[in-house]
């Protein structure tokens, strides 16, 4: 008996991804991680810098690229299985969402620094 393919099993709305990935600190902070770099990460990577196992950051990884927002390549160099963000519309909020955040912070820090000295 010869199995057919059917395709993706799952197309999954990029709306809910985003609100899954940024309602985990772990995933949210792992794509934060790998957009700013402008090189693969390997899940050792990941591991080291959350300090979890490269077992648990690759299952990360994976579910991250099951659902669109990075993209797993082979790296040339070594043969390892890295990441990189993907190339699509879910990926693009994700980005887009960590931007925003980011700038939040960084008005929120600046705030607080001038009502300090303003209290002085």
């Amino acid at each position: 008996m010869v199995r057919r393919s059917r395709g993706p099993r799952h197309q999954y709305d990029p709306e809910n991804i985003v609100l899954r990935v940024l309602a985990d600190d772990r995933l949210a902070r792992i794509v934060e991680i790998i957009f700013s770099m402008n090189r693969l990460v390997h899940a050792s990577d990941i591991a080291r810098e959350l300090g979890i196992s490269i077992g648990h950051a690759y299952n990360l990884l994976r579910k991250l690229e099951k659902w669109g927002v990075l993209k797993g390549v082979r790296d040339p160099l070594n043969g390892r299985l890295g990441f990189r963000p993907a190339s699509s519309r879910t990926a693009e909020i994700v980005a887009e969402e960590i931007r925003k955040r980011r700038v939040k912070e960084v008005e929120e820090a600046v705030t607080e620094v001038v009502e300090r000295y303003a209290e002085e």
